[in-house]
């Protein structure tokens, strides 16, 4: 009888994350949109004509993580190893596709933040770990 295959734990399809340079993402109300334009109508024209840069730092990632597979992300500097975690992790959304997740996800983003030099990886992870309450079987 034939065993049947699990489902991967992560799946990513056509996963693509955009960002666009020079533009002011944060919240403005009318009062302070029209305030600031009335003090500075140059830069609001400016604002206004200039090009936006779009900038891919993924696009049409696919992979599959099965159970019990052990995974590394490797690359140069801008390569997007940041970005493809932080969306694996939830801290952003992409722009284009989808990850499905079965199971829970712990986000250990900085690794080099806060490590013990005197300690080995696996013991740093494993440390890191129960500081963000990680039950011993989830480590």
């Amino acid at each position: 009888m034939a065993s049947k295959k699990e489902e991967p734990i992560i799946e990513v399809k056509h996963l693509s994350k955009q960002y666009s340079i020079g533009v002011d993402t944060t919240y403005k109300t009318l009062s302070e949109s029209l305030t600031s334009a009335v003090k500075h109508p140059l830069k609001t024209l400016k604002d206004c004509r200039r090009q936006n840069d779009i900038f891919w730092a993924l696009k049409d990632v696919n992979f599959e993580i099965e159970r019990g597979e052990v995974v590394g992300i490797i690359g140069r500097n801008g390569a997007g190893k940041s970005t493809l975690l932080k969306i694996l992790s939830r801290i952003t959304s992409p722009t284009e596709g989808e990850v499905i997740m079965r199971g829970r996800v712990g986000s250990l983003l900085e690794v080099g933040t806060g490590f013990h030099p005197e300690l080995s990886g696996r013991e740093n992870i494993y440390f890191n770990g129960s500081i963000l309450g990680m039950k011993k079987r989830d480590r």
